[in-house]
Formats: C-alpha cells, structure tokens, sequence
C-alpha cells in the first residue's frame, strides 16, 4: 500500500526515473566523474608536493589541508553539481513548455531531478574518496558529533541557495538565447569564490571580507571550515545568519524571477 500523499508521489517516481536516466548514459557519466577524480587527484598530488618539505603552509597543516580537499570534493557533488545547467536552453528552445502545462510545481519538478542527481554523484564521490584514501593513506580530520549536525545542515542550505541560485541564472532563457556566457561567468565565479581551488583564507583579510558578503562561500568554503574546526563561537554565529540570509534571499530571488518570466513566456521555438 502506498503511504505516500499523491501530491508527493509523483515526485518520488520522478526521482526514481532521474536517477535511473542518470545511469543510462554509462559512458557520460564514467568521463564526468573521471574528471571529478583528476580533479580530486591533482588537488591531492600539487598540496602532498608542497607539505613534503614542511608541516605547514598557509596556517594549514597538511592533514587539515588533505581533509579540505576530500571534503571539497564531496560538497562539490552535492552542493555544486546540479541537473539544471541546462534550464536557460530549455526554456528558450521552448522545450520547458511540456512541463507548464502539467499539474505540478515545477520547483518541486526541479527539486526532485536535483536529489537524483546529487545522491548519484555523493555515491561515485564517496566510491572515489575511498579509492584516494587508499592511495594516499592521509590522515582526515573528523570532528565531533554535534560539529557533525551542523555540517550537515549548513551543507544542506548551501544546497538550497545553490539551487534557488541555478534557477535565477537560468531564468535568463526568457529573455535571451544568450545563456552560454552568464553561465560560464557562474562557473568561473564559483570557482574562485566557493573555496573549490584553495581555501579562501589564504586570500588577503580585505579580500575575504568582501567575499563573505556574498553567497559563494557558503556554497563550500564555510562548511568545510566548521569540519576542521577552524571557525570560532562568533564566526559561526556569522554563518548561521548568512546561510539563512541567502536562504531566503535567494528564494524569493528566484520566485520573483520565474513568475515574472513565465507571465509572458511565449514558447519560442514550438
């Protein structure tokens, strides 16, 4: 018997199909998380390289450094990666007409398509994680229980603000066919500002601050600090407050901008 309400069942069969149609394409999938693990493995050899002659560099010593990349590649799967780089061309080309006209909220359509996607590529992160660990043999730094429940959560919202983030960059597909270029600048931004390539601490103090203000280092960055235990009472004040700042924001960010493109979408394409 099916325990779940209708309105919610539709969903868990949507994520069901997302996550089997992302195993389909067995080749795509072995290339993408192929260069995930060079990635990760490239991180690893470049920052093994620089703590060989030294036990610490940049107020990192090298197990809080080899932690931080492991962890990044883990929140780069869940936080980062998303199914709907694809959502600015979708609705220029008309093809996101089929899923208007349907009885469903589509941020739940996204949402569900979103889960599938994470927890299939958190699954491959964590098989790669394994198969690094056993190659390098570091020493990870864990944490306690309670610093264990924070980080799940704060990881959870910077999943959320990532979301809300993805649909307001793709929104642009309504008003222009342009959507490569703010879409590359997206990416190269996080880049540089989520704490994907090094830690943002390195960076000059003045630096940081300003980066702070905005919501890319909570997308990485701040999560990974509370796990190695780096922040402090104040600062992690801070982060509480910022992640649900962004939280919302981008919420009613993205709400605004969805309805307001799809009041005069006119289906280009179709």
């Amino acid at each position: 018997m099916n325990l779940m309400p209708q309105s919610l069942s539709k969903y868990y069969r949507l994520f069901v199909l997302s996550w089997q149609n992302g195993l389909v394409y067995r080749t795509s999938l072995l290339i993408w998380r192929l260069r995930q693990l060079l990635s990760t493995l490239m991180a690893l050899t470049i920052w093994s390289v620089i703590f060989t002659d030294q036990s610490s560099a940049f107020s990192y010593t090298r197990s809080e450094m080899i932690s931080y990349v492991f962890l990044v590649s883990i929140l780069q799967s869940l936080i980062l990666a998303s199914s709907l780089h694809s959502l600015a061309g979708d609705i220029y080309n008309g093809n996101i007409s089929q899923q208007l006209l349907k009885p469903q909220n589509l941020f739940m359509h996204f949402s569900a398509l979103e889960v599938a996607d994470k927890l299939r590529n958190v699954f491959f992160s964590l098989i790669e994680g394994a198969a690094l660990y056993a190659l390098f043999m570091p020493t990870i730094i864990w944490p306690s229980l309670q610093t264990w429940f924070v980080f799940i959560i704060w990881a959870i919202l910077g999943t959320v603000i990532h979301f809300f983030i993805t649909i307001i960059f793709g929104s642009i597909g309504f008003w222009s066919p342009e959507t490569w270029g703010p879409k590359f600048l997206f990416f190269m931004i996080l880049d540089f500002t989520a704490g994907k390539l090094y830690p943002l601490d390195i960076l000059p103090r003045a630096v940081q601050q300003v980066l702070l203000i905005t919501p890319f280092p909570y997308l990485s960055y701040v999560q990974i600090q509370l796990f190695l235990g780096r922040l402090t009472s104040t600062q992690m004040a801070w982060g509480w407050i910022s992640l649900l700042i962004w939280t919302v924001i981008t919420w009613l960010v993205a709400q605004w901008v969805w309805t307001k493109g799809t009041k005069g979408y006119e289906a280009n394409g179709l």
